[in-house]
């Protein structure tokens, strides 16, 4: 029998318009939440996160969009595998290999932090698959001026893995600006399973750190255009990136939101959902009137 926790995050996906489906990607199985009807929309989560980080900001889509957030491979409920990477590379084909199963055709991406990188990386390799790209607060580039987080990690203190019920809780101070309410229950589960993985998410974590060649090198390739969103109190990945994304994507606008921090698919879910559908809307009014 589920337990509450479960229940309770099962609940949250189906208020959304979302249901758990299940694919088969090589050695992995893959989990992934889908509902609505219309143009195909991706959601790819961020580091140490799962497909329903995207819940909130999936359910005011999924009215007028085929809503698709998969746990990536080697997170969430998808498999994870000690002996594979999860570095950029391996994950932008296991995304690619995704979307062509289901036969999705051409897409909006979606990607927040580490999925922000995959889905600027697969927008520049696969150029002609990508309607419209949305970024919110993207791995991928070198900072302007160093991120919180990075300064720790330089000396010595990688909070965003967490192998403690302490050290979860402060990484949830750090990637919020003003904490969200989260029942104890899922809250508990989420910390458990990080602990029992966190291992193997350190590694993972400094696969994330290759980058080779430089995104900021394969931005110009991105055809789709591109909203860039980030949160002014983002400790995680310092705003000053923002920037540099928008120099390097041809057609991109950025959308800064005070008082938020790494987590604003959350914090300011309504927020990011009205800025993408407005911005998906001009996008494709755009193109009306140049055709």
């Amino acid at each position: 029998m589920p337990n509450l926790a479960t229940m309770l995050i099962t609940l949250e996906r189906l208020n959304a318009g979302l249901h758990r489906r299940l694919l088969q990607i090589g050695d992995h199985r893959v989990v992934y939440s889908e509902g609505g009807k219309g143009e195909p929309v991706v959601l790819v989560h961020g580091f140490g996160s799962s497909r329903d980080s995207w819940n909130r900001f999936a359910g005011r889509l999924t009215k007028q969009y085929r809503v698709i957030a998969p746990d990536m491979p080697g997170w969430g409920e998808s498999t994870r595998i000690e002996s594979e990477s999860y570095g950029y590379p391996r994950q932008v084909q296991r995304l690619r290999e995704f979307i062509t199963t289901l036969g999705l055709g051409r897409v909006h991406l979606v990607g927040h932090s580490m999925g922000g990188f995959i889905c600027s990386a697969y927008a520049a390799q696969y150029p002609d698959e990508v309607i419209t790209l949305g970024l919110i607060a993207p791995h991928g580039v070198a900072e302007p001026q160093a991120s919180e987080l990075a300064r720790s990690v330089a000396a010595g203190d990688n909070w965003l893995v967490a192998s403690s019920l302490w050290e979860f809780d402060r990484l949830l101070d750090k990637v919020f600006c003003k904490r969200p309410y989260i029942p104890k229950s899922v809250l508990r589960q989420a910390a458990n399973r990080a602990i029992a993985g966190s291992d193997k998410s350190a590694k993972i974590f400094w696969e994330t750190q290759k980058n080779d060649p430089p995104l900021e090198a394969r931005l110009a390739q991105i055809k789709a255009p591109a909203l860039i969103i980030w949160g002014d109190q983002d400790r995680v990945l310092h705003v000053s990136c923002a920037e540099v994304f928008r120099q390097g994507i041809q057609n991109s606008e950025v959308l800064l939101l005070p008082g938020s921090g790494h987590m604003p698919l959350i914090e300011n879910a309504r927020q990011c959902a009205t800025a993408w559908i407005k911005f998906v809307e001009k996008t494709r009014g755009t193109i009306r009137a140049a055709a």
